[in-house]
């Protein structure tokens, strides 16, 4: 593609700017470039190319001030491109697939049920229980995170799935579980599709042990970029042969991508393997990483946002590890794993919404959350769900409509007078911090940050694991016909449920009321459209003049 062309290409950024030197390290200098408003998919974390020619790795990206920070390579320090696209051929994938290989032969050769190697990777394969040498999973009375710190010790050669719903408090049974593993003498490994979702609970695992007062705890975690300063209780390195080494010289926890855990060398190097965001991994790369581990457990929530993709994929490859043991069901089966049935964030006003179409009714708030709400408002009330229908026609990735809407209603909640009332019931006045606003495309993201440049802005990627009192979800298209990528993106499952679920006491949808009434074609638009449609039976609206009567679900 042309430069001009690569303005149109999610995968790209056109026009580019250099605006400034960061930082220089080895002979090898991080920029930053400008660039105009475009939706695009890069991230941090990708390696961008030009013309065939790899540019460096993207560090930071901020599309809503038009900015991307670059580390180049040594050749092209002073080689400023006018465009950027994401290496189409990602990061290596031959130690993934040579993982896989050695599994596949395994299994080739002795059979699929089969004693000896690889049994934690057959039976996610085959979908069985836990091996917990006959334990109960759950007991009558106990909670989920009770069991699993019981049940934990005595995972054998097996997989432990657990399913955590927003809020439901995911990371700290993890980081709680990893210690009664350290405590037994055993060694712990983590992995995730990101650095950063490792370091996150490699955090709460260093967190969770000044809290019980564990000396001794050594955590390692193989980075791709080393900091200029290393986090407090953890190791950085990125050398891969330093984070093996690790483990046999006093480590208890290592934390690292599947490009870490995959090559043989690391064969069985941890007792257990944690995968966290496992609902966000392909269950062939988590088959991969199982080369390092006795046991998996697998950590993470398929109903909230999916994996990643690039390109074509044959039929079930794009399934996470957790959607293969839930088997097309919302919530995992009780005798497969755990689900936390409580929310440390959601009204019941909230839950009961996000139970009923995202978890088959499982989902309960812990007590406490009913006293959650805000006060003072002319119009809001305390707490529930909310659609604001905004009438405008021929929108599809910005509506100026609703984002002066929004701003309407942002400012009358931050007027003196309105109140923030928390779980225990403490009253303070509404901030700016307060309130979430989400969008699904980056050029309406960036038309609210314009017009509310204190507010937190952002798409549902950028909130994933944040909360706040209130959360206002602009829908910004004017009809299905007109939403870019189509119904599947709009209208994502995965995505209205993190939107929703980000807000401890009230959502408040702004859309067109046209999005109530789509046309669907298959029935799985229809499941799509039903979600949204009792969304909107379920909330308040802020008159019928406007918005009409509700549709009922298709």
């Amino acid at each position: 593609m042309t430069d001009e062309d690569l303005l149109y290409e999610r995968a790209a950024i056109s026009g580019l700017r250099h605006l400034a030197r960061l930082a220089v390290e080895r002979k090898i200098p991080t920029d930053r470039y400008g660039f105009d408003r475009q939706e695009t998919d890069v991230r941090a974390g990708d390696t961008v190319c030009h013309k065939g020619e790899k540019i460096g790795d993207v560090i930071a990206i901020n599309p809503v001030s038009g900015t991307v920070d670059i580390k180049k390579t040594r050749k092209t320090s002073e080689l400023h491109s006018p465009a950027i696209y994401v290496d189409p051929r990602g990061p290596g994938t031959a130690g993934l697939a040579d993982a896989i290989m050695r599994l596949g032969e395994w299994v080739s050769a002795n059979g699929i049920d089969a004693p000896g190697k690889h049994r934690a990777a057959r039976d996610l394969l085959l979908r069985r229980s836990p091996n917990l040498g006959g334990a109960e999973i759950l007991r009558p009375g106990e909670s989920p995170v009770e069991a699993a710190r019981r049940i934990i010790v005595s995972l054998n050669h097996s997989v432990l799935a657990i399913q955590g719903p927003p809020g439901a408090g995911k990371t700290f049974s993890g980081a709680r579980m990893i210690l009664d593993l350290v405590r037994e003498g055993k060694r712990v490994g983590v992995a995730a599709t990101s650095h950063k979702v490792i370091r996150n609970l490699l955090d709460e695992v260093v967190k969770a042990a000044k809290q019980c007062g564990m000396k001794g705890l050594q955590c390692v975690q193989k980075v791709k970029h080393l900091p200029e300063k290393q986090p407090l209780g953890i190791t950085l390195t990125d050398d891969a042969d330093k984070a093996r080494a690790a483990l046999t010289e006093g480590a208890q926890v290592v934390g690292g991508t599947a490009w870490l855990w995959s090559p043989e060398k690391f064969s069985e190097a941890v007792d257990v393997l944690f995968v966290d965001e496992a609902g966000q991994m392909a269950l062939a790369n988590v088959l991969a990483v199982s080369n390092a581990a006795k046991s998996i457990v697998l950590l993470g929530d398929p109903r909230q946002l999916e994996q990643p993709k690039r390109g074509s994929h044959p039929d079930g490859a794009e399934a996470s590890a957790l959607d293969h043991i839930l088997g097309g069901a919302q919530t995992i089966p009780a005798d497969k794993g755990l689900f936390l049935e409580k929310t440390w964030r959601l009204h019941p006003a909230i839950c009961e919404f996000t139970s009923e179409v995202f978890y088959e009714g499982r989902l309960g708030s812990r007590d406490g959350l009913e006293n959650q709400g805000i006060d003072g408002h002319p119009w809001l009330g305390s707490s529930g769900l909310w659609f604001v229908p905004v009438n405008h026609e021929g929108n599809q990735n910005a509506s100026p409509e609703e984002v002066e809407r929004i701003a309407g209603i942002v400012d009358e909640l931050l007027r003196p007078g309105t109140m923030w009332i928390d779980d225990k019931n403490r009253r303070r006045p509404l901030h700016t911090e307060d309130i979430l606003i989400v969008a699904p495309y980056n050029a309406q993201v960036a038309d609210l940050s314009a017009r509310l440049p204190h507010a937190r802005v952002g798409t549902v990627d950028k909130f994933q694991g944040q909360q706040a009192p209130i959360v206002i979800y602009s829908m910004t298209a004017s009809s299905h016909e007109e939403a870019p990528r189509g119904m599947e993106f709009l209208y994502s499952l995965n995505r209205l449920n993190v939107a929703t679920s980000r807000a401890q006491a009230m959502v408040i949808v702004v859309g067109s009321a046209r999005l109530l009434e789509p046309e669907c074609r298959s029935p799985r638009q229809m499941r799509l459209a039903n979600a949204l449609c009792r969304y909107a039976e379920l909330a308040k609206s802020t008159g019928t003049s406007a918005f009409g009567s509700v549709p009922g679900r298709v």
